[in-house]
């Protein structure tokens, strides 16, 4: 199999070239012939960590498909979303007939990328392991619980309660690890129940439920200070919105919609289902990645489980922040079941809010299509 290697690094750097070793073994006719190429990584002490990533992953897939390395490509992303250098590896993947083999579609300087086949050319993606273990991490159904209680037990009766019911429906499937409850007012600003249910949580590889981030009593509100941990936030004053809506004139078949209810800097935002069929065990994931200081940033994966979304309707999804999100690119992943048994995905991309308030799935399908 003939492949163009399509590599991708921060702008600022240089594009370095990838020294080739090709394995050879003889044809019917005793004659030799490329079995498969390999980067030769042992002589690269010096390249950059990013790119060793992608060395080693190309490695082990040319190794395993008996991939031969026709030309390399290295792209510098400057977060302006032109790729020159992906546009000349498809040219020569067509002129030699080769796999497009394109070595990360992880995040830099702000833009992922998430390139589709054309032109009858095949175009493979290999999975950023980074990338697969923070998904694998937002998914997993081992979770850890942590709730703000007052030292007043009447009123922190009452607001444990609270917490607690809405933690409860986010418990579908859920295996919980462990309770955590921090009482306030603080005497300093340590959480020393967070810390032991970050731990557990890192120890464990679980997702952070809490409780709520509203000001309990007569104390401040909290602001998770974490990136590195997956959280769900259970209760906001912001999430006091209805949970299903009509839809009126949903314009595409699944859409995003960012409602019009301003609270607190926050707008609810739906997942609307106007495809004629319900929709099951849909999922809904998001993860937002901006440049500051010239450094690449990521917010922490989020992801909602919803057990059906009935045609012509929007269930809630999240309270959007317009403040902080907006500063985003937000990527949204959509899965689905739809009546049949058959298992739909789509995605889509947004900074801020669209001005017509709705946001297109685009490229829904079936995932085995």
């Amino acid at each position: 199999m003939k492949v163009v290697v399509y590599f991708r690094q921060a702008g600022g750097a240089v594009a370095e070239t990838y020294p080739l070793i090709t394995h050879w073994a003889e044809d019917e006719a005793e004659q030799p012939v490329p079995l498969f190429s390999q980067f030769d990584t042992d002589g690269m002490s010096d390249a950059g960590p990013e790119i060793l990533v992608q060395l080693h992953s190309a490695n082990r897939w040319l190794k395993e498909k008996r991939g031969v390395v026709v030309a390399i490509f290295t792209e510098l992303e400057d977060g302006s979303g032109r790729r020159p250098s992906y546009g000349a590896a498809r040219k020569a993947a067509g002129r030699e007939r080769a796999t497009v083999l394109i070595a990360t579609t992880k995040a830099f300087a702000g833009q992922r990328f998430s390139p589709i086949s054309q032109d009858g050319l095949e175009v493979i993606c290999l999975e950023d392991p980074e990338g697969a273990a923070r998904d694998k991490w937002a998914r997993s159904k081992n979770v850890v619980v942590y709730l703000r209680a007052l030292s007043n037990p009447v009123e922190a009766q009452a607001i444990l309660e609270k917490q607690q019911r809405e933690i409860g429906k986010m418990l579908r499937s859920a295996n919980v690890l462990a309770e955590f409850v921090e009482t306030e007012p603080l005497a300093s600003a340590e959480r020393p129940q967070l810390e032991q249910a970050l731990a557990l949580c890192r120890e464990q590889k679980a997702r952070l439920f809490i409780g709520t981030t509203d000001a309990v009593g007569n104390g401040e509100a909290f602001t998770p200070d974490f990136t590195d941990v997956p959280y769900e936030v259970a209760y906001r004053k912001a999430y006091e919105w209805p949970e299903t809506i009509p839809l009126d004139h949903c314009p595409f078949p699944v859409a995003l919609y960012f409602g019009k209810q301003w609270t607190h800097g926050y707008v609810p935002l739906y997942l609307a289902n106007a495809t004629e069929n319900d929709l099951f065990e849909v999922a809904i994931s998001g993860i937002g990645t901006t440049v500051m200081d010239r450094e690449y940033v990521e917010t922490t994966p989020s992801r909602k489980e919803i057990d059906s979304v009935p045609s012509g309707t929007g269930r809630l999804i999240e309270a959007y922040d317009v403040y902080f999100d907006g500063d985003f690119l937000v990527i949204y992943t959509v899965e689905a079941r739809s009546s049949d048994g058959t298992r739909y995905s789509g995605r889509a991309a947004t900074k801020g809010i669209p001005d017509n308030r709705w946001l297109r799935i685009y490229h829904w399908k079936p995932i085995s299509a």
